[in-house]
């Protein structure tokens, strides 16, 4: 069964219930089986014999659905992450590099109702291919919010838990105490820069993941454009994750 035997183990309940409006009836199982045969469908035969399958994938929800899969963070993508791999291979498919799943919503679905887009990247920064949308995806533009830092996670970074900032052609290693960044000199990170607060944000890890707080800055901070305060909340960090403070520029990384 894959996903949903994982989330028996423990989200499995409340996702199933969060899939389960009324007026639409769409859960892990459904979500789970719908990619499989996404990547059965696109998968392509190469020269040598291999299969190349898609190792990015967007999933596309209606809005009331996307609203209720946000309660639940990270946990229904880093387990649609684990599917694709153990599907790619069980069927002797091919992926180019880290897989990779994001739920987004779109405003033309209905409750209850999917769809799905993918390509073939070797990392998430170097594109290879040309992005392939499915033909299940729907007509007209698409709306909207992929909130990378709630709702995608790649496999990948499941397994990696050493933090790095990279900033002014320096790499900072993280360790288990938080990491401050800011104008002032006691700052872990010193950045001299008119537009960050002596004390502007810190980088912090939990259970094994990575978070941005701002600390009360005076211009907030941006985690992949996303403006990031105290009254947001902290914001969770992914590899190649950019942070804009001020007119400075750093990159998060997992190694």
């Amino acid at each position: 069964m894959g996903l949903l035997d994982s989330l028996e183990r423990g989200i499995e309940k409340a996702v199933r219930t969060a899939f389960s409006p009324q007026g639409g009836s769409l859960g892990p199982v459904e979500i789970a089986t719908a990619v499989r045969r996404h990547m059965d469908r696109e998968s392509v035969p190469q020269s040598n014999g291999a299969h190349l399958a898609p190792n990015l994938y967007k999933i596309r929800l209606s809005e009331a659905d996307f609203a209720e899969a946000k309660k639940y963070g990270t946990a229904l993508a880093e387990e649609l992450c684990e599917e694709i791999l153990r599907h790619a291979d069980s069927q002797g498919y091919t992926l180019i590099g880290p897989v990779k799943a994001t739920f987004v919503k779109n405003t033309e679905l209905k409750q209850g109702q999917m769809s799905i887009e993918t390509r073939s990247e070797s990392s998430v920064d170097e594109a290879v291919s040309v992005p392939r949308p499915s033909h299940a995806a729907p007509a007209g533009p698409a709306a909207t919010a992929t909130l990378p830092s709630r709702m995608e996670r790649s496999a990948a970074e499941v397994r990696r838990t050493v933090g790095m900032l990279e900033y002014n052609g320096a790499t900072h290693t993280l360790g288990a105490e938080p990491t401050v960044i800011g104008r002032s000199s006691s700052a872990d990170i010193t950045i001299s820069d008119t537009g960050v607060s002596r004390k502007h944000l810190e980088v912090f890890t939990h259970a094994g993941r990575w978070y941005a707080r701002d600390l009360g800055s005076t211009n907030g901070s941006y985690i992949d454009g996303e403006l990031t305060t105290p009254d947001t909340g902290d914001a969770e960090l992914y590899d190649g994750a950019h942070i804009a403070l001020g007119n400075a520029r750093l990159r998060f990384r997992l190694g």
